[in-house]
């Protein structure tokens, strides 16, 4: 399971990459100007590379509680790019207030770790 779990994650990074390739490319010819396939190239960057995150979460073989944090990551990339896609609705909003939450909790999570460290140098 973990071999499918890490060509899974190959799979769609390189999707991402392709994706993003795919953004920079056609906002060139656009002059930055926002299109239909900039949005989305840009939402399917994001469901991409957190699908990718996700899977390579789960093929680390390490325990729940120490993975937790990441799949949240993963799943914060995928609400957020998946909302994409969607008309403005009392879903989208909830998608995106929980897309936030995640994002300010998991960056939370590391700003407290790091202030109680004793060696102020270890990143």
């Amino acid at each position: 399971m973990t071999k499918l779990f890490r060509c899974f994650s190959a799979l769609a990074f390189i999707a991402a990459l392709g994706a993003i390739a795919t953004l920079v490319i056609f906002d060139g010819f656009n002059q930055l100007r926002l299109t239909p396939v900039h949005q989305q190239a840009g939402a399917l960057s994001l469901l991409f590379i957190g699908s990718s995150y996700i899977g390579l979460q789960f093929s680390s073989g390490r325990r729940w509680n120490e993975t937790l944090k990441e799949i949240f990551l993963g799943v914060a990339f995928v609400l957020w790019g998946g909302e994409q896609f969607l008309p403005s609705s009392p879903w989208v909003t909830a998608m995106d207030s929980a897309v936030i939450l995640i994002f300010v909790a998991d960056l939370s999570l590391i700003i407290v770790k790091r202030l109680k460290r004793k060696d102020h140098n270890q990143p």
